[in-house]
């Protein structure tokens, strides 16, 4: 999938190692699509303290607020979820308010495998009634993939009811060719191997849903030729003062060099054992986005996404 189609799809999952910028990368999709003139939505999944909030300079909360032109911004709680679910499957509204009302009963809805992912994943497909698309910023690996295993669960343990039904419904929802997710990782071979796994864990329990690409952030580009960077190996066995001018620069050099080489083995491994597209993404902190903040680097990401379309359709 090139990722002009992947801006078209109406739901589209991001996930990844905590650490890896998946928020600014969920938001700088958003971003990209709103300034395209589709309504947009994105969403965070039973957050107590959102992350979207730094990224789109405003808190997000369940009833979806706007963040900007065609952009709006929700935090899908558990509680607010529960109710709608709940007023969708129980016509009697004095029921749900008994319901709700009982201690006991929420303790038991709180307990009970799966309905807090059913009633979460209910609320994030019900946003496509209202929006062109639905960005979800989800949890860290693990627990993406527990969501997002959980209607499969459902379905098999049970054999009818209104939970089945709407895992039944949200399954289908993951099969549209509209539907995608995108694991988000860095050029280090812990979070290499951490990627891989996850993606391979995706293909096992939650097939339905396509994986057409993973980012990978704050890669490093080639710059150093081959003779400089058997220089700067050279300089680097030489004896160099503490706070000399070369020293230093011989660190930046090598850095820079180690950067380069862990960005091309990562890219390589991950298109070598996943088989899918891999987009990368540069330092963007270090282009000035830790001067506007955390909303300047989801612009910086927005704008490299725009380039990177820009190029696939002039390749």
């Amino acid at each position: 999938m090139r990722l002009a189609q992947l801006l078209r799809c109406r739901l589209i999952f991001v996930t990844g190692k905590g650490g890896t910028g998946k928020t600014s990368f969920a938001a700088a999709l958003a971003r990209l699509s709103a300034n395209r003139g589709r309504r947009v939505v994105i969403a965070e999944v039973d957050s107590h303290r959102p992350a979207l909030t730094s990224v789109l300079g405003r808190a997000p909360a369940y009833a979806p607020v706007s963040v900007g032109t065609n952009l709006d911004a929700s935090n899908v709680t558990w509680k607010e979820a529960l109710e709608e679910w709940l007023y969708h499957i129980i016509p009697a509204k004095r029921v749900v308010r008994l319901v709700l009302a009982n201690r006991i009963v929420q303790l038991f809805l709180e307990a009970t495998p799966g309905a807090r992912e059913t009633v979460i994943l209910s609320r994030l497909v019900t946003l496509l009634d209202h929006y062109d698309q639905v960005i979800v910023d989800m949890p860290a690996s693990g627990h993406a993939l527990s969501l997002l295993s959980v209607p499969h669960i459902a379905v098999r343990l049970m054999r009818t009811g209104p939970v089945r039904e709407r895992s039944e419904e949200v399954l289908e929802v993951f099969k549209d060719p509209r539907t995608a997710l995108i694991v988000m990782g860095l050029p280090e071979e812990m979070v290499v191997n951490e990627t891989i796994e996850l993606w391979q864990d995706l293909r096992k329990q939650v097939p339905e849903v396509q994986i057409p690409l993973v980012a990978l952030n704050r890669c490093a580009a080639p710059t150093l030729t081959v003779d400089e960077q058997t220089l700067i190996a050279r300089l680097a066995q030489a004896d160099h003062a503490e706070g000399d001018e070369v020293a230093e620069l011989l660190r930046a050099g090598s850095w820079e060099a180690d950067l380069e080489r862990a960005t091309a083995a990562a890219t390589e491994r991950l298109k070598a054992e996943i088989g899918t597209q891999v987009v990368s993404f540069p330092r963007l902190g270090a282009l000035g986005g830790f001067d506007g903040g955390p909303e300047r680097l989801v612009q910086q990401m927005a704008a490299a996404l725009a380039r990177y379309e820009l190029a696939e359709q002039n390749s």
